[in-house]
């Protein structure tokens, strides 16, 4: 009877091991990713770039890159 008890106990382990696996591997979503490109023909004058830098610094978005 301790064989069957152990053999009942060992499968029960490794069914709840089985149906909490998917919560342990979920992990958090990264949240969206803004991007701002500037397209201007040459070279870009640095007064309104800059301006633009800061006013998004203002807002909270930081420069990466």
């Amino acid at each position: 009877m301790t064989s069957v008890m152990n053999r009942l106990r060992f499968l029960c382990v490794l069914a709840l091991g089985a149906l909490t696996m998917p919560l342990v591997g979920e992990a958090q979503q990264a949240g969206k990713v803004y991007r701002i490109g500037v397209l201007s023909p040459g070279t870009a004058p640095p007064g309104p770039l800059e301006a633009l830098r800061q006013g998004l610094h203002e807002l909270g978005y930081d420069r990466i890159g």
